[in-house]
């Protein structure tokens, strides 16, 4: 079921950003947690209404995650009625945009009624069906693939362009990769330079850093233009990584998912210069 917090049905929810429920709460902290081989995912949930957290003791109600990918038609429920769960899956059946769904789910038809439900619901009972769902938590999102374990600079490639002078630099996101068009002779001196270490920091500090808070900037514009392209799958979840949002300065965020560029240039590059 697709989170939609305006939609009304015909019995209390628990959710986010209604009052279904006086005062309750009901949410699920999902960790993943990649190895070389598997996906481990594990889900603590956290439920402050009594009334429901005794259907889930009778096993009239269960915790539920949905883990789905568009990209590899995968899509799988992990139910409990414990609150914690966790679950192993394969490298293999993930691969962009993997969405995580929580909700709590009707096992059985069943007439229920609480003292926690808002009165402007009535005094009850309320039926329920077998697949009905009584709490929902908001969904979440995270990323797999090779481009999402590397550092950010892959999302970048650089593209010769004749047409722009010594110096001169431009980027086309209009594809899964941030092209960073320069000139030639330009583009010939980095490809020689950047095998060093001292190089590789000048160059995120200079170049890539500049461009991060570009494509930043462009996403803050219209970020929904950009959204199935990779690179902007990368930074996001990066920026989820880090805990910045879009709304945060294009420059913090941009330090954050280059984890702190003029740290590494004083660790690498102004360390033998340092003073005693």
């Amino acid at each position: 079921m697709k989170f939609d917090r305006n939609k009304a049905f015909p019995y209390p929810v628990l959710r986010p950003y209604n009052d279904d429920f006086i005062d309750k709460d009901f949410q699920a902290a999902v960790s993943v947690e990649v190895s070389e081989s598997s996906v481990n995912i594990s889900i603590d949930y956290s439920l402050s209404s009594k009334s429901i957290k005794k259907l889930i003791d009778a096993h009239e109600a269960s915790f539920v995650t949905v883990v789905s990918c568009r990209d590899t038609y995968f899509s799988q429920a992990i139910e409990s009625f414990d609150e914690h769960a966790e679950k192993v899956l394969s490298h293999g059946i993930f691969r962009g945009e993997v969405f995580i769904n929580k909700y709590i789910q009707i096992l059985d038809d069943i007439s229920f009624e609480s003292t926690e439900v808002h009165p402007d619901f009535g005094t009850g009972p309320f039926l329920y069906t077998k697949g009905d769902v009584i709490a929902q938590d908001e969904p979440e999102k995270f990323y797999f693939g090779r481009e999402f374990f590397k550092p950010l600079t892959s999302i970048f490639s650089l593209v010769k362009n004749e047409s722009l002078s010594y110096g001169e630099w431009k980027i086309d996101t209009e594809s899964d990769y941030v092209s960073i068009e320069i000139n030639p002779k330009m583009k010939e001196k980095i490809d020689i330079a950047r095998s060093g270490r001292s190089n590789q920091m000048i160059l995120i500090n200079s170049l890539y850093y500049a461009a991060v808070v570009q494509v930043i900037e462009n996403l803050k514009e219209d970020d929904s233009s950009y959204s199935d392209y990779r690179w902007a799958q990368v930074i996001a979840k990066k920026m989820g990584d880090c805990e910045v949002t879009i709304d945060d300065p294009s420059t913090k965020i941009a330090s954050k998912i280059l984890d702190y560029p003029l740290r590494m240039l004083s660790d690498f590059v102004f360390a033998d210069g340092a003073e005693s």
